[in-house]
């Protein structure tokens, strides 16, 4: 949605936007080693620039028929706005901390949309690598062993379950923590309501509850 016109407010972002400044990575990532923006570190680095230029951003919570919605709205103060909405995809339903990770997570992205900064740390593709490397082990060629069993008309020797991979935790803490915007609590909640039993340290995870894991929080992505 927007005003009928625009015009006044498409020169003040234009202004501000050549004052932005570099957004301060304050949140740490420890498996990627690097730091990332988070919304405070994004609201209070743009909020004097917009101020200087008549602009202002609000955000709220709606719902339609599918489910709950954050709208933002970048507005001038001669009256024009434009607005988007987001889809809300809450981890646990009826979980007001879910709910808020939710919000956070879409006003952080949501916020940098409408003002066209750019923030987070490149990760060098290691998100899209955990993932390859995920679908890589789950469907590995068979083993001689198999091989053999099979044409002797015996059941293949089991493959042992394991611990999860590093990579395989690092991914469950990449998609929580910086595309979920979930904190450690919320993090270890969700892994736990997956896997069926009490997780406070994903290296405990078998390899199967891991990829449990890893495909239902791709699925909120």
């Amino acid at each position: 949605m927007k005003s009928d016109s625009i015009a006044n407010l498409a020169v003040a972002l234009a202004g501000a936007q050549g004052e932005f400044s570099a957004v301060p990575k304050g949140a740490d990532n420890p498996f990627f080693k690097s730091k990332y923006a988070a919304l405070p570190d994004v609201v209070a680095t743009a909020t004097p620039v917009l101020s200087k230029h008549g602009l202002s951003v609000a955000q709220f919570v709606d719902s339609d028929d599918i489910g709950d919605l954050l709208t933002t709205y970048l507005m001038h103060t001669s009256g024009e706005f434009i607005s988007h909405s987001m889809r809300l995809h809450v981890a646990k339903s009826n979980d007001p901390q879910s709910q808020g990770s939710a919000i956070t997570y879409a006003r952080r992205y949501s916020y940098m949309s409408a003002l066209g900064l750019v923030a987070d740390v490149d990760d060098d593709g290691n998100s899209a690598s955990f993932a390859a490397d995920v679908r890589k082990v789950s469907t590995p060629s068979p083993s001689l062993a198999a091989k053999v069993a099979s044409e002797a008309g015996q059941p293949a020797p089991a493959r042992p379950t394991g611990l999860a991979t590093e990579k395989m935790t690092r991914m469950i803490w990449a998609i929580c923590h910086k595309t979920l915007n979930y904190d450690d609590a919320t993090q270890f909640a969700t892994v736990s309501s997956v896997v069926g039993r009490d997780i406070s340290d994903l290296t405990k995870l078998t390899f199967d509850e891991a990829k449990k894991v890893i495909e239902h929080l791709q699925s909120l992505q």
